[in-house]
């Protein structure tokens, strides 16, 4: 400790290798976190916020006509990230999804969609297989899909759960390295809690995960 012009100046340093706790076994408090057993308090890291993709679904399906995720969507996330891995029993077909609330299925017709893919055989991009539509009863992730070959994609869903229109996107490839694209949008102020997954015809198998971000 020193004197300076203005008064005192405080500085110190404590240099020990174990800090000890008390007999009560509670923990040792530092800078108001505590620490106990090599861990830190659970009161603590429950308070601090969650940053990047939190895991909200996940499920494996075989053979299944549809797969469908209820509550999901609220308000606790603006946005998510929906990974898919799928195949599907019967060839040139595609990749569908619905939009669920408390009712179930929203089938009206208020979906946009553009989907299209590109081969890895050709050197003109995008001009294969062309799914669009204004006023259609379900959005579409892939066109023109190969029957038994496996696919991956990966869909972000913007304002879900908020009443105003709800925006898509997604990307993706299969086993061929063809790429896929796909913009879709329900034009109606309507809160989604769920969304169903189905082929246009026959059956999938794979896996689906969903999760919940903000920006």
């Amino acid at each position: 400790r020193s004197l300076g012009r203005t008064g005192w100046i405080m500085s110190s340093e404590i240099k020990v290798d174990t800090i000890s706790e008390k007999t009560s076994a509670n923990g040792v408090v530092i800078d108001g976190v505590t620490v106990k057993d090599g861990a830190i308090a659970s009161s603590f890291i429950s308070g601090l916020s969650s940053a990047g993709l939190t895991k909200l679904a996940d499920t494996d399906f075989s053979g299944a006509s549809d797969v469908t995720f209820d509550s999901v969507f609220s308000s606790t996330y603006r946005n998510y990230r929906i990974t898919i891995y799928t195949e599907n029993a019967n060839n040139n077909t595609e990749f569908n999804f619905r939009f669920r609330d408390g009712g179930g299925d929203i089938s009206a017709s208020n979906y946009n969609v553009a989907a299209m893919y590109g081969l890895s055989s050709s050197a003109t991009p995008f001009a294969n297989k062309v799914t669009y539509g204004q006023g259609v009863t379900a959005g579409a992730i892939a066109s023109g899909m190969g029957q038994n070959t496996p696919y991956n994609f990966s869909v972000d869903v913007w304002d879900a759960n908020i009443a105003h229109e709800t925006s898509s996107f997604a990307i993706g490839s299969n086993a061929n390295g063809h790429t896929f694209l796909a913009s879709n949008s329900y034009n109606a102020a309507t809160q989604l809690t769920g969304i169903k997954f189905f082929q246009s015809a026959g059956n999938i198998t794979g896996s689906i995960q969903i999760y919940g971000y903000d920006t």
